[in-house]
């Protein structure tokens, strides 16, 4: 049998195992967690401290970005890697002088998350402390947002045919929802919808797109509507942050008169995408002038001659609360309260109107980290609570991980969370 005496040099595992500790310790380092892990402790009382409570959070805590789905999974880690139990702060002397195992049981991490259910509201004042750092710390933060959501799966499956509750395999908090993602086929060039059913959760996201970094979330069931919630997160908001809000972005699920009259209400420039509910006419007259308009904000004027020529927008008039357009030398106004829904503070069929609804894709890419990175597509779980819990552990470590680039001096890897 042939020995080989050393690693090969074109192996990388070494340098791998070294990212995901530098990303862990960074992680850990700059969470704010003094209040969770004291009342952890209080909770647990004065029983056995064989694994202590500040290393099974501290696992706990870098679960996502070890791409760990499961607590199998996250003891299956800890066990083969020594440096990732001491950058957690267990001890293996204990284990060789056999007073415990390696690392905790499935138990040990069974109650710290029924513990971590309990005080679900400490973990959310953790990532509010984040939050404010990042205000303080990263020029206007929060001016520009974005709304988003996320569904993520059920572990387990819903209510059996007989509506049974007692069946401990179900789901009693997840519902049903129904997704459609609209395309065009290559073939016939016509509009299509697809649907799909999800049975789980959704995480609502308010983001600044300009960091890519969560300023508000909730969890709730699939169903829970959308719009509702990004007016939740605008309220939850305190009044200082709200005012810091310059645009709001969305796509056009999030489309509605209310929706855009609240934002305005709230001096928020609202960004978003229109549906199409207008089916025998293409363009509307606006105050029985020689001006038209179509749904998605385009204005015209139809001269003499019966043609339709598109004006010049000139941009926003904020005393007079009008849109300003041009055609030959002479200036038109557009009121936006005559038709709240299609005309706003910034003009649909304005450059600088695209140019800030692109930046919604920043909300497309947090999601893919979320997927991607912390493995969420993967990380199918049991009950609102939980659920909550772990998209909780998932925003601290986001913005933990930010945190530490900024007093590093690299805040351009605020948005990294596989390398350091």
């Amino acid at each position: 049998m042939k020995i080989i005496p050393q690693i090969s040099v074109f192996d990388y595992s070494e340098i791998e195992i070294l990212g995901d500790l530098e990303r862990c310790k960074l992680l850990i380092e700059n969470v704010p967690d003094e209040k969770i892990i004291h009342k952890l402790i209080e909770i647990r009382g004065k029983g056995r401290n064989e694994y202590p409570v500040i290393a099974v959070w501290n696992s706990i805590l870098i679960m996502p970005l070890l791409e760990c789905s499961t607590v199998e999974q996250l003891r299956r880690e800890l066990s083969r890697n020594r440096d990732l139990r001491k950058l957690c702060g267990f001890n293996d002397y204990d284990y060789y002088f056999g007073k415990n195992k390696l690392v905790p049981p499935p138990k040990a991490y069974t109650n710290m998350i029924k513990n971590l259910k309990k005080i679900e509201p400490l973990l959310k004042e953790c990532f509010n402390e984040l939050r404010e750092f990042m205000y303080e710390n990263l020029k206007d933060f929060g001016k520009d947002v974005g709304e988003d959501g996320k569904i993520f799966l059920s572990k387990a499956k819903s209510l059996n045919q007989n509506g049974n509750y007692n069946d401990g395999r179900c789901d009693m908090d997840a519902d049903f929802t129904i997704k459609e993602n609209y395309y065009k086929d290559r073939k016939t060039g016509e509009s299509k919808v697809k649907k799909k059913t999800y049975f789980g959760y959704r995480y609502h996201l308010l983001a600044d797109v300009n960091y890519e970094l969560p300023i508000e979330y909730t969890v709730t069931k699939a169903s829970c509507g959308e719009r509702e919630q990004f007016k939740k997160h605008i309220e939850m908001l305190p009044e200082e942050k709200v005012e810091i809000i310059d645009t709001a972005s969305a796509d056009k699920g999030y489309d509605s008169k209310v929706m855009i009259e609240f934002l305005k209400e709230k001096g928020i420039k609202p960004i978003i995408d229109i549906r199409n509910h207008w089916s025998e006419e293409d363009t509307k007259q606006y105050k029985g002038t020689d001006i038209v308009y179509t749904y998605n904000g385009k204005v015209s004027i139809v001269d003499d001659n019966g043609e339709i020529i598109p004006l010049k927008y000139l941009g926003y008039d904020k005393i007079k609360n009008t849109l300003r357009y041009r055609y030959q030398n002479k200036v038109y106004s557009i009121d936006i309260n005559y038709d709240k829904r299609i005309f706003t503070p910034i003009a649909r069929d304005s450059k600088k109107w695209k140019k800030l609804y692109n930046k919604r894709t920043s909300l497309e890419r947090i999601n893919g980290r979320m997927d991607r990175d912390f493995n969420l597509e993967n990380h199918k779980v049991r009950g609102l609570k939980k659920a909550t819990v772990i998209i909780d552990i998932m925003m601290i470590g986001m913005m933990a991980l930010a945190k530490g680039h900024i007093l590093n001096n690299h805040p351009e890897k605020i948005r990294k969370l596989k390398s350091t």
